[in-house]
């Protein structure tokens, strides 16, 4: 299947796993996932027509970021990474994390995965990432995120939202609800969103399910054209049901985005550049 994306699109959200001889698990890692690594994302990638991507430190591998520094490194910084951190990170090693290639810091704020949720907890930390031109990436269902996004909304820091802030599209309140408070959100200019996840949003239902969710899709990247992402998710850790298929993915996305070459130019190509090759 060939889907003519234009010349430097990004895929801005998946994960590697292994090889395990060279990139072992933690003893206590929070899931136990498959091999998935970097020489097989290209593989895809190269599938889907994607040239520039976001390596996602997996919460498997903790703030261990040596897998998607070295990816990056092989990649000859045509990708670029989002890590995990500890909270007593040096200044320093942030530095360090930037130069080799991170422009971003995920907080995991869903209550299963393991980290800080509190936002005046995490609030110094944030000033930190900001002051050196990082974005926070910030997963988590609506209800869980937005305290932190306003109670941060006074630091210069951009923040993307993932994963469309998890709804449930096949609960027609949570639609509603997580849809409203996006549309708030979303009024700031340093506030971006990441159209990636549908498959979750859908509850693990297959893809000839998808059109249903269509129209919410289209109306949340109709608040803010020039700051949506999108990403795969791949290889989709821990979702319910079958795992999708990356290909049907890009097609659902490309169809939200009325298979229009400007918004298709701006949502693969412009906004991921303007936002993961940011010069600071």
């Amino acid at each position: 299947m060939s889907f003519n994306l234009p010349k430097g699109s990004w895929d801005c959200h998946f994960h590697i796993y292994g090889p395990f001889d060279r990139f072992p698990l933690p003893e206590d890692a929070a899931y136990q996932p498959e091999p998935a690594t970097f020489k097989q994302m290209l593989e895809l990638h190269k599938s889907l027509g994607i040239e520039h991507g976001v390596f996602v430190q997996a919460v498997a591998y903790g703030s261990d970021n040596f897998i998607i520094l070295d990816a990056i490194e092989q990649s000859n910084f045509n990708y670029r990474g989002v890590a995990l951190i500890d909270h007593d990170i040096k200044d320093q090693q942030l530095v360090e994390l930037k130069h080799g290639g991170i422009c971003g810091v995920r907080f995991n704020m869903m209550g299963h995965l393991p980290g800080s949720h509190d936002p005046q907890a995490l609030r110094g930390l944030v000033e930190r990432v900001a002051k050196l031109g990082l974005h926070i990436q910030i997963h988590g269902k609506i209800e869980d995120i937005f305290p932190a996004i306003e109670a941060w909304k006074d630091i210069d820091v951009d923040i993307v939202i993932d994963h469309m802030a998890r709804p449930n599209l096949l609960d027609s309140q949570d639609a509603e609800n997580t849809f409203n408070k996006l549309q708030q959100v979303m009024m700031n200019p340093k506030h971006w969103l990441k159209i990636s996840g549908i498959d979750r949003a859908m509850n693990g239902q297959p893809a000839n399910t998808w059109e249903a969710s269509l129209d919410w899709v289209q109306k949340l990247i109709k608040l803010a054209p020039n700051r949506v992402v999108w990403g795969t998710d791949w290889p989709h850790p821990n979702v319910k049901g079958e795992v999708p298929n990356d290909h049907e993915l890009l097609q659902f996305a490309l169809k939200a985005l009325d298979d229009t070459p400007e918004l298709i130019q701006a949502v693969f190509v412009d906004n991921p550049r303007n936002l993961y090759f940011k010069e600071n």
